[in-house]
């Protein structure tokens, strides 16, 4: 004779896929429904309380110009500086780490972290999800943050790899840029004007050297 948690539990089990199914239901109640099926050891539960994967949209093409010119010569510093952001690599050195194992929680955390909201909170953590850079976008990036360094390495021209490589970067990184400008002490004017000469430069200089446009 089955007792009545057995019996729920067995009624959850088998509305698992159809309360997926259904997007009314709230991100709490999907939790619920996935750590009891994690407790039963039921893969098709916990995949139906996440959800299936719809498809991703295709990339669009990337527009490119007939000639080189400063917009697309920034359009690539801006695209360099994202996919470096995107890269996978430590910024800080790691430090000291902790040995100890998992904690498994059991029947009794995960109804106190469903109340306290913290199961939704530990499950939208655990599906961020970062897409790495392709090939062709590590081999753009490559080539468009040596631009500044070969193009703009004289001294007279130092002000001007300052200004588009800090402009591309803050842009990339939705930055603010009248905050950056306070801190390095220019104004809006002089900074755009740097700016603009410098990828006239870097432009004149790709096409004058037959750089392919990619």
């Amino acid at each position: 004779m089955m007792t009545p948690m057995a019996k729920q539990m067995r009624v959850d089990s088998e509305r698992a896929p159809r309360h997926a199914a259904d997007s009314d239901i709230s991100l709490g109640k999907r939790a619920a429904i996935a750590a009891r099926s994690e407790l039963r050891g039921e893969r098709a539960g916990i995949l139906g309380a996440i959800g299936e994967a719809s498809p991703l949209p295709l990339a669009r093409p990337r527009r490119l110009p007939n000639t080189w010119t400063f917009l697309h010569a920034m359009e690539r510093m801006e695209e360099a500086f994202r996919v470096l952001g995107r890269l996978p690599m430590t910024t800080r050195p790691r430090g000291y780490i902790n040995s100890m194992p998992i904690y498994v929680y059991d029947r009794g955390d995960l109804n106190s972290q469903l109340e306290t909201c913290e199961l939704e909170r530990m499950a939208q953590l655990r599906n961020r999800v970062r897409i790495p850079p392709t090939p062709a976008e590590i081999g753009r990036m490559e080539e468009a943050l040596h631009w500044p360094a070969q193009f703009l390495s004289g001294a007279e021209f130092h002000h001007l790899a300052r200004a588009v490589n800090l402009s591309c970067l803050w842009t990339a990184v939705d930055a603010d840029i009248a905050r950056g400008l306070r801190r390095i002490k220019l104004t809006r004017r002089t900074f755009n004007a740097r700016k603009l000469q410098g990828l006239r430069i870097i432009a004149r200089e790709l096409f004058h050297r037959r750089v392919p446009i990619r």
